[in-house]
C-alpha cells in the first residue's frame, strides 16, 4: 500500500478505507489498526488542521465496532475542541451530535451536558 511513505494528508485519507475494510472483510482489528495509524500520523506531522476531522471520524465510524461507547466519547471531545480551535465548524457541529446521541445511548441525562 505504501510506496512512497506518508504526507500530512495521508492521516486524512486512512479512516475511510478503515470503513471499507471494517465492513467488507468485518476486519475490526486491521481496521482499528489503521485509525490508530491515522491518528499517530496527525500526531507527527503536527497537522492542526486535521486533528479533529481524523479524531472525529475515528470515533464515529471505527471506535465504537471495537471499543465501548463510553470510550469513545473521550475522543469526541478531543476532536470537538481541536476542530473549535481550528474554525472547522462543521465538525463541532458532527462532534456535539456524536456526544449528545451516545450520552443518550448510555442512559447519560442530557441535561446534564
Amino acid at each position: 500500500m505504501l510506496q512512497y511513505g506518508n504526507s500530512p494528508i495521508s492521516a486524512f485519507f486512512y479512516p475511510p478505507w478503515d470503513v471499507v475494510l471494517n465492513c467488507e472483510s468485518q476486519d475490526i482489528d486491521s481496521a482499528n489498526k489503521l485509525g490508530e495509524l491515522a491518528l499517530n500520523l496527525v500526531s507527527m506531522f503536527n497537522t492542526k488542521s486535521l486533528i479533529g476531522r481524523s479524531l472525529y471520524v475515528v470515533a464515529a465510524l471505527l471506535s465504537d465496532s471495537k471499543y465501548p461507547v463510553r470510550e469513545t466519547m473521550p475522543r469526541f471531545r478531543e476532536s470537538y475542541q481541536s476542530a473549535l480551535k481550528n474554525g472547522d465548524l462543521k465538525v463541532v457541529g458532527y462532534c456535539d451530535k456524536h456526544t449528545s446521541q451516545y450520552s443518550y445511548f448510555v442512559g447519560q441525562q442530557l441535561t446534564d451536558l
